[in-house]
C-alpha cells in the first residue's frame, strides 16, 4: 500500500521482539542470577545470625535492667539447659530454684532451624544460666572469667558466627566471629 502523499510504500511498524532478542535477555538473566542467588542466600544466612546475636543480647540487658530495677537477682536460663532451645528471663522469687508462672519476665523459642546457640565460661565449663546481682553484675555462674556464647550458623563456619562475651561487671559485648570465644561451633 502507497502513502498518498509521499508516493511511497508504508513501512509497518515492527511490534514485539525478535526471537535472538529474547534470547540475549535470558542470557543475560541466567548469567546474573548464578552470581545473584549464592550471595542473597550468605545474605540470608548473616542476617539471620546477627539477628539471633541481637535477640540474645537484647534479654541479657533485660535481665541486667530487672535485677538492678527491683534490686534482686534476675536469671536468664536456658531451656531444658540447652540455649538452642531457646531460653527464659525471670526471677526466682519463691527462691525454689526455678523460674515458672509469673516469675517469668520473657521467654524466646528456639534457635532457628538448623542454628546452635551455646554457652560457656572462659576458663571452660557449661553455663546453662546467668544470673545478675542487684548492681548489675554476673553472680552466676560461680568464678570469675567471662561467660561466653557463641551464636552457630547452619554451616558451623565459626569465623562467619557470631559471639557474646558477658563481663563480671555485666556488660555484654557481641563479637564478629565464634572464634574469638572459648565456646565454639
Amino acid at each position: 500500500m502507497r502513502d498518498v502523499r509521499t508516493g511511497f510504500k508504508a513501512v509497518r511498524r515492527q511490534q514485539g521482539f525478535t526471537l535472538l532478542e529474547l534470547m540475549v535477555v535470558v542470557a543475560i538473566v541466567a548469567t546474573a542470577l548464578v552470581f545473584a542467588v549464592p550471595s542473597f542466600q550468605d545474605f540470608v544466612v548473616n542476617y539471620r545470625t546477627s539477628t539471633q546475636t541481637n535477640e540474645l543480647l537484647a534479654d541479657l540487658a533485660v535481665a541486667r535492667g530487672e535485677a538492678v530495677k527491683f534490686g534482686r537477682p534476675t536469671q536468664l536460663q536456658a531451656v531444658g539447659g540447652d540455649w538452642s532451645d531457646g531460653w527464659i528471663v525471670g526471677t526466682d522469687l519463691d527462691a525454689n530454684g526455678t523460674i515458672a508462672g509469673a516469675e517469668v519476665i520473657r521467654s524466646h523459642g528456639p534457635a532457628e532451624e538448623g542454628f546452635t546457640i551455646a554457652a560457656g565460661l572462659a576458663g571452660g565449663g557449661d553455663a546453662e544460666a546467668v544470673a545478675f546481682g542487684p548492681a548489675g553484675t554476673v553472680v552466676l555462674p560461680a568464678g570469675n572469667g567471662a561467660v561466653e556464647f557463641a551464636v552457630c550458623r547452619p554451616d558451623g563456619n565459626a569465623a562467619r558466627s557470631r559471639g557474646i562475651a558477658l563481663a563480671r561487671s555485666g556488660r555484654a559485648e557481641a563479637r564478629r566471629s565464634s572464634a574469638n570465644t572459648t565456646v565454639t561451633c
